[in-house]
């Protein structure tokens, strides 16, 4: 196991390479990732606690799980930290020790104990936080038309304005948003499009879908293909900054993003947003909390928030947004839920 989590990247002693090999190509760059990460973890606490990796003792395992919870670790972490140790033991053909009862019971006592709810990503909402999206007048608070509207119009403003409009319109991944060619974008009806989706979290054998694309995003893409020059590639593109001889920024696009730049773009409209006063009344406090809690998944979360707000069941949404299972759109439109349950309809006429 050490050598499985070592930088060299050799082959673990007791796993054929060819299983190594394959288990590395079957899997996604950011499963793989995790996994290494999370045998790194074990392998090192079982180095100062002196225990086997491989194999491990259910023993151990149990006493892993009860110091990385004293360690401030969640629930979900030590379960997918168990996965990782069972993962470990598969590749190297040796029985699973995650399987024994004293596992499973440290893992469903420390559940119960740290409590299995997971902090989300605040929802970025297309016209703020209102009763009905489609009847709304305008933007309320933050929100993605806001932060549309404050885009400058710059170079970067127009890549981040299609950037925003485009994660909205399709609900996309950080990962997936940055991995957006221009072939991957077809003109549809009524200045509308659609996006092939090459791959995505639940479709990691790549046979592809589309999302739908707003005439509104359409139109920022476009202005962003004529600004930029690029028609091939990478949609999404960095920005190099250097200077001429009066000491002048001079600003040119490279290659593409880096899904860890998405969240950046948000809060820097978000940030653009608020100087142009187009947030409304916000305290500082509340400000720096939205700022805080955005993230890239903030589209996803919001255009999930605001699909159930206009009254769409949750089949036609989780096909729009490429879910495999109810539980996580359900979980996101679970605040909305309670301005429309039985209390809030008697509650509020009181």
């Amino acid at each position: 196991m050490s050598e499985l989590i070592s930088s060299s990247d050799q082959p673990v002693p007791s796993v054929r390479d060819d299983v190594l090999d394959a288990a590395r190509r079957a899997m996604s760059v950011n499963s793989w990732r995790a996994l290494r990460a999370d045998l790194k973890v074990f392998a090192e606490w079982a180095a100062a606690n002196d225990a086997a990796t491989l194999p491990a003792a259910p023993e151990a395992i149990a006493r892993f799980l009860r110091d990385q919870a004293a360690a401030g670790k969640k629930a979900a972490t030590l379960a997918r930290y168990v996965s990782s140790i069972a993962r470990a033991h598969g590749l190297a053909d040796l029985p699973d020790p995650t399987r024994a009862e004293l596992v499973r019971l440290e893992l469903k006592a420390q559940r119960r104990a740290l409590g299995v709810r997971q902090k989300q990503a605040r929802g970025l909402r297309f016209k703020g936080d209102v009763a009905d999206p489609l009847a709304a007048a305008g933007p309320m608070g933050v929100c993605v038309e806001a932060m549309l509207a404050a885009a400058p119009e710059t170079l970067q403003g127009k890549r981040d304005r299609a950037l925003l409009s485009l994660a909205f319109d399709t609900g996309l991944r950080r990962s997936e948003i940055v991995a957006v060619h221009w072939l991957h974008i077809e003109n549809g009806s009524g200045g509308a499009g659609r996006l092939f989706v090459t791959r995505s979290k639940s479709d990691q054998e790549g046979a592809g879908t589309y999302a739908y694309l707003s005439p509104r995003t359409m139109a920022a893409l476009a202005d962003w293909r004529t600004a930029s020059g690029y028609s091939e590639g990478p949609v999404f593109r960095r920005f190099h900054r250097s200077r001429d001889r009066t000491g002048a920024d001079i600003w040119t696009t490279g290659a593409g993003m880096t899904a860890q730049s998405v969240t950046l773009v948000y809060r820097a409209l978000l940030d653009a947003a608020r100087e142009a006063g187009l947030l409304g009344e916000i305290s500082d406090a509340d400000y720096d909390h939205w700022r805080k809690s955005l993230t890239a998944h903030s589209t996803r979360v919001g255009l999930t928030q605001d699909l159930f707000a206009s009254g769409q069941d949750l089949a036609g949404i989780m096909q729009a947004l490429r879910w495999k299972s109810p539980q996580q759109p359900a979980r996101y439109a679970q605040a909305l839920s309670v301005e429309a349950n039985a209390a809030a309809k008697v509650v509020s006429k009181l």
